[in-house]
């Protein structure tokens, strides 16, 4: 019982950390992440 619940907990917070890496540094809006001289949004 006690190993589910540390897994249960280790997932939580491994996926509020991958929540905020995500929002602050890896993923951009299509008009930033496509912002070239031959595309246009």
């Amino acid at each position: 019982m006690k190993s589910v619940l540390a897994g249960i907990i280790a997932a939580a917070v491994i996926a509020i950390i991958a929540a905020f890496v995500l929002d602050a540094e890896v993923q951009r809006s299509a008009a930033e992440a496509f912002t070239t001289t031959g595309a246009r949004l």
